[in-house]
């Protein structure tokens, strides 16, 4: 069944009242399969997903491009522009999650990431996954004026250290997955070996060399002094205290 712009306004509004409690996920979707708004998979897909938007979280099943447009503009219109920050960050970090997948991309939908982000000049950095720089060669670590400077990060090489690496803390070995199932799916930090914020312009990075993948307690752990402690320190000081 082809989801229409239509369609989106109707899965949206039914989205809406089950995140506020009003309708049970299970009417809804019977609801909209009843009067051929969506078939059951994409109805029970756009109404998790509107959770996931409006509660932060990245979300996995992919949404067609009208719909996406619909899901931003409705929140604009109906929560205003701190909300709407929130959905974008969500959507350009899905767009990054699936284009990790090696599926395909999905460049319409980051256009209109960018598109929305102008028309209402609202300006983000994305939930987990960093702001993309066009190009091939895996260049970092060059600034950008908000109201300080940011360090634009290069979503390839992240891709590509994930690849190399896994999803896997390199340190202490969680996985998001294993102990959150889906909900947990390919999130991970990725670590700078090198801190930008003392490199202070563009250089060309080594995903393998110059990042590993680290949970976010790991991660904290790493920036606890200032340079950063070497990941493979960090990395023996775990081992030596949690030998059994």
């Amino acid at each position: 069944m082809k989801i229409t712009e239509e369609s989106a306004l109707q899965i949206y509004d039914l989205a809406r009242e089950v995140y506020e409690g009003r309708l049970s996920r299970k009417k809804a979707v019977e609801f909209a399969v009843k009067n051929q708004i969506m078939g059951k998979g994409s109805a029970q897909d756009y109404i998790q997903n509107y959770r996931y938007i409006m509660d932060g979280f990245v979300y996995k099943r992919t949404m067609n491009l009208k719909g996406t447009r619909v899901y931003l503009e409705k929140i604009y219109s109906d929560f205003g522009t701190q909300k709407l920050r929130q959905a974008l960050e969500v959507v350009a970090s899905h767009v990054e999650y699936y284009n990790a997948l090696g599926y395909g991309k999905q460049v319409q939908t980051k256009d209109l990431v960018d598109a929305i982000s102008e028309k209402y000049q609202i300006d983000f950095q994305g939930i987990s996954y960093p702001d993309e720089i066009d190009g091939d060669v895996l260049t970092e670590g060059a600034k950008k004026q908000i109201t300080i400077n940011a360090y634009e990060r290069n979503p390839k090489a992240r891709s590509q250290c994930i690849e190399h690496y896994g999803n896997s803390c390199y340190i202490c070995s969680f996985n998001f997955h294993e102990n959150y199932g889906d909900l947990g799916t390919g999130y991970i930090h990725v670590h700078h070996e090198v801190d930008l914020a003392y490199i202070g312009e563009a250089y060309i990075i080594d995903p393998v060399k110059d990042l590993k993948p680290v949970c976010p307690n790991c991660h904290a752990m790493l920036h606890k002094t200032k340079p950063a402690i070497s990941v493979d320190k960090l990395k023996a000081m775990w081992l030596t205290l949690n030998r059994t």
